[in-house]
């Protein structure tokens, strides 16, 4: 699967998924922030955040679904 980074509405599908995960990674930041010292997989901040990726992860396929048509299947013909 290929995204048509030609059509004239990439440049918007693009600044909306970049918004939204940049926006995502603020509010991660912040979180993972309430606990300098903490290393490994376990972080605290997950219990916080793995309900709000869950949310963005809603409204990223959401856009994606909002601009479907902007992707190209190259996979050969009869695969």
């Amino acid at each position: 699967m290929a995204i048509d980074k030609q059509h004239p509405d990439y440049p918007e599908f693009k600044r909306k998924l970049d918004a939204l995960w940049e926006e995502f990674g603020r509010i991660a930041e912040a979180e993972r922030a309430k606990y300098p010292d903490w290393r490994g997989w376990d972080h605290p901040a997950e219990k916080v955040l793995h309900p709000i990726r869950k949310k963005y992860n809603a409204k990223a396929a959401a856009i994606w679904k909002e601009y479907a048509y902007l992707f190209m299947d190259n996979a050969p013909p009869g695969e």
